[in-house]
């Protein structure tokens, strides 16, 4: 009679119950990695800053700039105008995202313009001077709110589907309805929200930034 015995592993090997280490997790924890903030700056490099819409849902009536212009050490200030192509940043082809917002505000802090400076403090203070005047409209700062105030959506559903689920729902012998609600979350492992672009030749930009969709940077 065969005896052999073997080992069983507490548990599969693969990516659940096990704690993997991030690729690059020893570099941020040594302080080794390079972020865009520690590229040397050449001489003359320009910091921008965003002028920052303090209203949840608004329709803008006027924007002032002037003060914004004329603050120490700025050097140009952009709005939607100055974009030379689509004022859209939007990463799932809906074009619902505009880089600056232009007649509407749909969620606090959304950018409106921005300044460009000779030193990053100084492109923020600038941002803050701006004179906009809005037209409150209503919003709901939760799901809940909003759905029962019919408040519109921001853009149509974007609605995957295959089969016909509803026709399956009845069928399983045991059914669970429940709700959830998830918060927003911080990529708190990434740095933070930065580009950093320098001029070549031939009208060539070359451009780091910290984004997972290089292909929309680049458009």
């Amino acid at each position: 009679m065969d005896n052999t015995s073997f080992p069983m592993k507490p548990v599969i090997d693969g990516p659940m119950h096990v704690s993997l280490k991030h690729d690059s997790a020893h570099k941020h924890v040594t302080g080794q990695a390079e972020y865009i903030d520690d590229i040397p700056e050449p001489a003359g490099t320009l910091h921008g800053g965003l002028g920052l819409a303090d209203r949840a849902h608004a329709q803008i009536v006027s924007i002032d700039l002037e003060a914004v212009k004329a603050a120490p050490g700025v050097v140009w200030v952009m709005t939607a105008d100055d974009i030379p192509g689509a004022n859209d940043v939007g990463s799932t082809g809906r074009h619902d995202e505009p880089l600056l917002a232009t007649d509407l505000v749909q969620f606090h802090g959304q950018p409106i313009f921005a300044v460009f400076a000779e030193t990053r403090d100084q492109a923020r203070r600038a941002a803050l001077l701006a004179k906009i005047e809005y037209s409150d409209l209503p919003h709901w700062s939760d799901i809940a709110g909003a759905r029962d105030n019919g408040a519109p959506f921001v853009t149509e559903p974007m609605t995957l589907k295959r089969g016909e689920p509803q026709a399956e729902i009845g069928k399983p012998p045991l059914r669970v309805q429940a709700s959830m609600e998830i918060g927003g979350q911080e990529h708190f492992y990434l740095e933070s929200h930065i580009a950093f672009a320098i001029p070549g030749e031939d009208d060539d930009v070359i451009v780091w930034s910290s984004t997972q969709h290089p292909s929309e940077v680049q458009h």
